[in-house]
């Protein structure tokens, strides 16, 4: 026996009598329509993953495109508006409103990449989920989150870099080591980053006059050769010992080594001041 509510027997009648019940051919019906929209979900999940996987297989030249102008725009306002030592060809006089206004441009612009960048980063991530994308060891989910932390670390790694006039890879690679992103990529993008972010510290250094022009060459070779040398030697040892670890240890060791020659430097330069000296302004460079 089955015991049936009288409330579901009269509802039952009223949708006979309204003819609203489901026929089997109904009800057949609408399970095809169902599996016909699934299968048409599937398919195009499968079309965008295979879009995705392919477009990684390649160098993304639209996003190389966008950094690059993003780093010109920030080059040429750099010298446009000029410092304590380099007169501004448009005529705007250090630590005027203008001179301000146009660091404030600088920051602006800054941003509205910022933004647009993080936008396509979310949307990117949201069609990886949706389509089971196979993420590996060291990849990076650009989830809602994760493109809000990171770019703050990398903003402050770059303050930092900028007013000590240390290398940003000092912050920026044990980042992403943390981050857990493969030693490799790691070393390539921090080396990338740093292309960008001390060419535009030098081009500050230079027209604020606060970049000694004797020392300059020097350490340009200096610096040039010891990397040309420090990445062969690294590959080679990767290659014959096959462990990626190498790049870890030797960012950490770098890491150590600048903390404890900064610290002996600060000491020194405390030690041989002779007293405090009289301030200076922002607009006070050497000419």
């Amino acid at each position: 026996d089955v015991d049936v509510d009288d409330d579901d027997v009269e509802e039952m009648y009223n949708d006979a009598e309204n003819g609203q019940s489901d026929t089997p051919q109904q009800i057949a019906s609408d399970d095809d329509d169902a599996s016909t929209f699934s299968s048409a979900t599937d398919l195009r999940n499968k079309e965008e993953l295979a879009q995705i996987l392919e477009e990684e297989r390649h160098i993304p030249m639209g996003n190389v495109q966008v950094l690059v102008v993003t780093f010109a725009v920030i080059l040429f306002a750099n010298l446009l508006k000029g410092g304590g030592a380099f007169h501004s060809p448009l005529g705007i006089r250090c630590g005027s409103p203008s001179f301000w206004a146009s660091n404030a441009t600088m920051i602006l612009w800054i941003l509205i990449v910022s933004i647009f960048a993080r936008s396509y980063l979310v949307r990117r991530c949201d069609i990886k989920e949706r389509c089971n994308y196979p993420y590996v060891e060291g990849d990076i989910k650009w989830d809602a989150r994760a493109t809000i932390v990171y770019p703050l670390v990398c903003t402050a790694a770059g303050f930092f870099a900028g007013m000590f006039g240390v290398g940003g890879g000092i912050v920026k690679g044990p980042l992403m080591l943390a981050m857990g992103v493969h030693p490799k990529v790691s070393s390539a993008s921090s080396a990338c980053m740093i292309l960008f972010t001390s060419f535009t510290a030098t081009t500050s250094f230079v027209v604020f006059g606060l970049l000694d022009m004797e020392y300059a060459p020097i350490c340009l070779v200096l610096g040039f050769t010891a990397t040309i040398v420090g990445q062969i030697v690294l590959f080679y040892l990767m290659e014959k010992f096959q462990r990626n670890s190498y790049i870890a240890f030797s960012i950490g060791g770098i890491v150590l080594l600048s903390a404890f020659l900064m610290t002996i430097e600060s000491l020194l330069s405390m030690a041989d001041s002779g007293g405090p000296k009289p301030p200076t302004g922002l607009c006070t460079g050497k000419e």
